[in-house]
């Protein structure tokens, strides 16, 4: 019954408010920025473990600001291994200067982030599994034997008759991906 009503008038109050709630949060904010909060992030721990191997540094580049429309906090993101931290050969990229006002908090995950990732995976020695017959199922016919891959390798099954084999697998060089439009591939 009284939809059109509000309907009328909603668009109108929620841009009014929307515009009164900016123009005193946002000075507020401002003020926070440029006089407290670089003080508090000095007291903060900038680096996390993600697992034994790895830790993530989230240091900041360079001192928070606060635009018209956001409040920019530009973090390293950058993941290392524990045991031999190195800084990663792929190239660093910019943050978008771009924001959707609309939106409270964006989060930009770079392929730089996740290039770290791979590169200190790889370098942990992270990247590697042994197979043995134990990791394939019981329903799989194929089994990890010298008797079984006598046929593709006969000098194998020759030299080590009916014997386990295990299979090294691990990278050679580090996982990267490449983050655009369509997704993210790697």
């Amino acid at each position: 019954g009284w939809s059109w009503l509000y309907n009328l008038f909603s668009e109108t109050l929620s841009d009014s408010l929307k515009e009164g709630i900016q123009g005193q949060v946002c000075p507020l904010i401002t003020d926070e920025v440029n006089n407290d909060l670089n003080s508090i992030l000095d007291t903060l721990e900038l680096q996390s473990d993600i697992d034994e191997n790895c830790y993530i540094d989230y240091s900041l580049i360079q001192p928070p600001f606060v635009t018209k429309e956001a409040l920019f906090v530009d973090g390293k993101g950058e993941i290392f291994d524990k045991s031999d931290p190195k800084e990663c050969t792929s190239p660093k990229q910019d943050m978008p200067e771009t924001v959707d006002s609309e939106r409270m908090v964006t989060l930009w995950i770079t392929e730089y982030m996740l290039n770290t990732a791979g590169y200190a995976y790889q370098t942990a020695g992270f990247l590697q599994y042994n197979l043995t017959s134990d990791d394939i199922p019981d329903k799989i016919p194929i089994k990890m034997t010298t008797g079984f891959f006598k046929y593709f390798v006969p000098i194998l099954y020759k030299t080590y008759p009916d014997k386990d084999l295990t299979l090294w697998l691990y990278v050679t060089k580090p996982v990267t991906f490449d983050v655009n439009k369509a997704g993210v591939s790697g």
